[in-house]
């Protein structure tokens, strides 16, 4: 019998078939990144997974799952039967992969994992490039009317980059990856733009796009259509205002930030592009409600809890600006974690401004940056003393014991931090 996981919160527990497969893949490479189109590509292939849909990728640094979801949701309003895929997961696989508004199976998964095996022969796949292929397979086998796919990692080389895609949308270009990607803006955004194509249009969401950007955009002769040039976001009191090619659409969710705004303007300018753009109303009822989960989502309670995925430096930029918009009387209670690879010093000198209590935890994973390093960062950052926590979940404990009723409890920093805390609320 198919298993579909609850959407509403509701412990999951995947069956022994699927358990034994994400085991597996999670053997395949720990702690190693793998780019490169080679091996994907073959096996692509052979699993004749391509298909004659319209296919929209998204890259960049912050803002991909955000577009992602919106674009789901604005192809969704017209009846189109989408394919999504993003990553990494909060809680479980099957948020990867959604068809028809769905988390897939246990069932379509194994089925899908089980076809990219005897597709890949003896060509040896990464964990991206196993769970990539999956959802290329998912969609085919459930006949989706539209892919709607996230770039894991830069974009030339990233797995997602295998398809023919009939839309690009680069959401902004941050220092993010740099030991995979460059140092420089200007290195990272070439990788970026690397899923542009030939005469396909590349939607840039960025006021501020590297030259590299364009450059790229040039040399494959892809469409380019521009935020402040091409499209653009007027803010109105009341709500904003989306200025396309041919058309205008007023009153848009008055709750988006200048970030949220941007994304959302190159989203509607994508569907622009490819003339798959709903009418007015859809627009705005998807713009006011489709938000991915942990992104600046807040938890009614006493304290309340703020999840947020602010994991590099841009992204916690947003934060703070966020709390500094949105006091709480009681102060706030940061639960963090991050990885080894992140500017933890920069990203905790935004946070200390905006932070009454300070609470390290590790990141899961194979690069966390463990907990008691983490507090030493803290303590230096803001001069205030922090909690070591063994745990996420032992780390929400201790601020929702630290935590005044009118303050608030934040919760951000990676994926596996901030969904070990939400799978606990």
């Amino acid at each position: 019998m198919s298993r579909t996981p609850p959407t509403d919160g509701r412990p999951y527990r995947p069956t022994a078939a699927l358990s034994r497969w994400l085991a597996r893949l999670a053997r395949l490479d720990p702690g190693r990144m793998v780019l490169g189109l080679e091996r994907i590509a073959d096996v692509y292939g052979r699993l004749n997974a391509e298909m004659a849909v319209p296919t929209l990728v998204v890259a960049g640094t912050n803002g991909k799952g955000s577009c992602v979801h919106l674009l789901d949701a604005l192809l969704s309003a017209q009846g189109i039967r989408v394919g999504r895929y993003t990553s990494p997961h909060l809680v479980d696989f099957h948020e990867r992969i959604h068809v028809g508004g769905t988390p897939v199976s246990d069932d379509a998964l194994v089925s899908a994992f089980e076809a990219v095996e005897l597709a890949r022969g003896d060509t040896a796949l990464s964990y991206f490039e196993y769970a990539t292929l999956a959802a290329f397979a998912v969609f085919r086998a459930e006949r989706v009317g539209a892919r709607v796919l996230e770039v894991g990692l830069g974009g030339r080389l990233d797995a997602v980059n295998v398809v023919a895609a009939d839309a690009a949308l680069l959401t902004n270009v941050g220092l993010d990856h740099q030991r995979w990607l460059g140092d420089t803006r200007e290195a990272i955004g070439r990788e970026k733009a690397g899923v542009f194509r030939r005469g396909k249009p590349a939607v840039i969401a960025t006021r501020d796009a590297p030259d590299s950007v364009l450059s790229h955009a040039a040399d494959v002769g892809a469409r380019v259509l521009r935020l402040g040039q091409d499209f653009d976001a007027d803010d109105r009191t009341g709500g904003w205002t989306w200025r396309g090619a041919a058309r205008v659409i007023e009153a848009l969710d008055a709750h988006c930030d200048t970030a949220m705004r941007d994304n959302a303007s190159g989203c509607l300018a994508v569907l622009e592009a490819v003339s798959l753009l709903p009418d007015d109303a859809a627009v705005q009822g998807a713009v006011a409600s489709a938000r991915p989960p942990a992104r600046l989502e807040q938890v009614a309670g006493t304290p309340p809890v703020l999840l947020d995925v602010a994991h590099n430096g841009e992204s916690v930029a947003r934060l703070r600006a966020w709390l500094e918009s949105n006091p709480s009387a009681g102060g706030n209670t940061l639960v963090f974690g991050a990885m080894r690879d992140k500017p933890v010093d920069a990203m905790l000198a935004q946070l200390a401004p905006v932070t009454a209590r300070w609470i390290a935890v590790a990141a899961a994973g194979s690069r966390p940056l463990e907990a008691d390093l983490l507090a030493r960062h803290m303590a230096q950052a803001s001069g205030l003393p922090a909690l070591i926590a063994g745990s996420p979940a032992a780390g929400l404990r201790e601020a929702r014991r630290l935590t005044p009723d009118d303050g608030r409890i934040v919760v951000a920093g990676s994926f596996p931090v901030v969904g070990a805390v939400r799978a606990r609320l």
